[in-house]
């Protein structure tokens, strides 16, 4: 059945609040390279553009190997995952800091061994200061959506 009444501004404006809330923009760049580079290790072409974000060696290294392939694809999908579950939930808890902080700790570690360049530290940092911004923002257990 279909209700003639107007529709609820309340509930669009929750919906808006859902789209644009802080989890969703912390969320996003992964829901958009996950199933790109997803797809990317899957088919096992190099991206035109990887070598500003990759040493060569590296990217090298994932072409000619089935385990690292292996690895890539879990990480890629392990990390839609999450943050998929972060834009959606909007309730961030301790595995979603603690997985931005290992994520980006590990990308500046891999920034110093030369195995990514700066663009991939870039990211790396956005991750730190995302899981400060979860802590700060929700306390990192959903605290703050309690009426839902």
């Amino acid at each position: 059945q279909y209700s003639t009444k107007a529709s609820n501004p309340y509930r669009s404006k929750r919906i808006m609040a859902a789209v644009v809330s802080l989890e969703s923009l912390l969320a996003l760049p992964w829901l958009i390279l996950c199933p790109l580079n997803f797809v990317k290790v899957l088919i096992n072409k190099p991206s035109p553009l990887a070598h500003h974000f990759v040493a060569k060696r590296s990217e090298e290294c994932q072409k000619s190997c089935d385990i690292a392939r292996m690895w890539a694809t879990m990480f890629w999908a392990l990390q839609f995952i999450m943050a998929l579950h972060l834009a959606v939930n909007r309730r961030p808890k301790w595995m979603h800091v603690l997985a931005k902080l290992v994520i980006g700790g590990l990308l500046l570690l891999n920034f110093s061994n030369g195995v990514v360049k700066l663009p991939i530290a870039a990211a790396g940092g956005f991750e730190l200061v995302s899981a400060m911004l979860l802590l700060l923002f929700s306390g990192g257990d959903g605290a703050k959506h309690k009426s839902q």
